[in-house]
């Protein structure tokens, strides 16, 4: 394993053809005023042969513990200290990653769980070999990835590689569905090397649906839903793709009465009607 450790890291630590990140400029509504933010990471920096294990993961523990939106990237990696005894705990509250997800180089057998993870937004993703991921999962020796509450990444594909054999990736919705995101400039390719998901239920989509269905592809969700939705409305969306105001998605916030503040449109206390409208109000109001 540590063979392969110091070749990954090769890899990863150059500027060539192997890995770059890549900034794709999705417009971001993912936080909410219950959101407890944490920076993450913006770059490969945390993949680099700088530094110990032990700081790694003290780093990581500093980053992530009760964070909930990850305003960066979520970079898991250089486990590889047999003197500390890893726990991933920290990691429980993170529902929403705006950037990409890396879990590499991991030479302890236990669990990887993110109970809470929903959105991979995939603004910036991992280019390793020519391709553009937002969840890659490389060189561990980890028992189990548990993504129970994934809905979707909006952007980049999905790479299981050289990890155990046996590895266990527990999902809740199949990949194609996950990886469907309405702005990805990468279509959705799943690589998964040796075992296959061992939790799933989800829905078939018929063909005329863009994106997500419902009832088991009774009905095509509408297009400003994300994860998913129980009926075709925008008021019926699990999750808003871009914004809510009152219960329904909108692609944007309607004029100046609203500001946007994370995925919500609130209303804009400073903003004054134009007077034409409110005199043709009091007109239309005496008129009948």
């Amino acid at each position: 394993m540590m063979l392969l450790t110091f070749v990954v890291l090769a890899l990863i630590t150059t500027t060539g053809d192997a890995v770059v990140v890549i900034s794709n400029d999705i417009p971001d509504t993912g936080i909410t005023e219950n959101d407890t933010v944490c920076s993450g990471r913006r770059s490969s920096m945390g993949l680099s042969s700088s530094g110990s294990p032990s700081f790694w993961y003290r780093d990581m523990m500093q980053t992530y513990t009760n964070c909930t939106y990850v305003d960066g990237n979520l970079i898991i990696t250089m486990l590889t200290d047999n003197n500390i005894t890893y726990d991933l705990n920290f990691l429980r509250n993170i529902r929403y990653v705006r950037g990409y997800v890396l879990i590499a180089v991991a030479d302890p057998h236990i669990e990887v769980n993110l109970p809470r993870l929903e959105v991979i937004r995939g603004n910036w993703t991992f280019t390793y070999l020519g391709h553009d991921y937002g969840l890659a999962v490389l060189l561990t020796n980890f028992t189990a990835v548990r993504l129970p509450r994934l809905k979707e990444i909006t952007n980049g594909k999905v790479i299981f590689l050289q990890n155990l054999p046996n590895i266990r990736i527990e999902i809740t919705r199949d990949w194609d569905q996950i990886v469907r995101g309405r702005e990805s400039r990468y279509p959705g390719t799943v690589t998964i090397q040796h075992e296959h998901p061992v939790a799933r239920y989800y829905d078939v989509c018929p063909s005329r649906c863009p994106r997500r269905c419902y009832w088991y592809g009774a009905g095509c969700c509408h297009h400003q839903c994300a994860g998913g939705c129980w009926g075709p409305s925008p008021s019926q969306c699990e999750t808003c793709k871009d914004f809510e105001l009152n219960g329904w998605c909108l692609s944007h916030c309607p004029n100046d009465a609203y500001y946007p503040h994370g995925r919500r449109c609130l209303r804009n206390p400073r903003y004054r009607q134009p007077r034409h409208h409110r005199r043709h109000r009091y007109h239309r109001h005496h008129r009948y």
